[in-house]
């Protein structure tokens, strides 16, 4: 990755999370180069940002205009580098656009400067796409055989066939259950019908995030 200016945050519906990453990163950027927007995976257009995350940046001298914006390719191809609120919206960007793959990345994840848990990660990344190329592999390799017991209702040969394929997936399953055990979580929590408190807490946590994120970007790491 070379290029970093161009922040898209994403959360669930852009009005509390998501908006709030994008006025704290506007606001403690020390560069003009650098931008960000955000936008939500499940958003309506127009919306504005919710009360408890307004009043969260208002507390700390951050105004904002924000209206909610729906995640789009227009957004996806303007961006240098995709950051989420949790895995699960990671994993529902990089289900609708495989080809971002390489730059999608939760908040935490991508602002992280533990080599240790980064190197978890890598290697949790690792055994989730070989679970997965092994288990599109098997399922092609034995497509006429699924069928076959399907249309014969061969129930046992159908259960062998999928204790085999558990088999094979089992040394990545294992190491993927040890790794997501000793790994902290990567999520911002949605404080959406919470108490100011929560929202407070959120405000914390993003701009804890924000700060080592900005980190980054000033000593032009942009590798991940």
């Amino acid at each position: 990755m070379t290029k970093m200016e161009r922040i898209l945050f994403v959360c669930t519906g852009n009005t509390c999370r998501s908006p709030m990453a994008e006025a704290i990163f506007e606001h403690k950027k020390e560069s003009e180069k650098l931008e960000a927007r955000s936008a939500g995976i499940h958003g309506l257009e127009g919306m504005p940002m919710s009360e408890g995350s307004k009043m969260a940046l208002a507390k700390r001298g951050i105004m904002e205009s924000h209206q909610s914006a729906t995640l789009t390719k227009e957004l996806i191809r303007w961006s240098d580098v995709i950051l989420t609120m949790t895995e699960t919206h990671k994993r529902l960007v990089i289900e609708q656009y495989p080809d971002m793959r390489p730059y999608v990345f939760t908040l935490r994840e991508f602002a992280l400067n533990d080599p240790t848990v980064k190197k978890k990660l890598a290697e949790l990344e690792d055994h989730v796409t070989q679970l997965e190329l092994k288990r599109a592999s098997f399922l092609a390799n034995n497509q006429d055989k699924v069928e076959q017991y399907n249309q014969k209702k061969q129930i046992n040969n159908q259960s062998a066939l999928e204790e085999e394929l558990l088999n094979q997936l089992h040394p990545h399953q294992a190491a993927i259950d040890r790794l997501e055990w000793d790994l902290p979580s990567l999520d911002i929590k949605d404080p959406f019908g919470g108490d100011q408190d929560t929202y407070e807490q959120t405000f914390i946590e993003i701009e804890k995030a924000i700060d080592d994120l900005l980190l980054r970007l000033k000593k032009g790491d942009t590798s991940n």
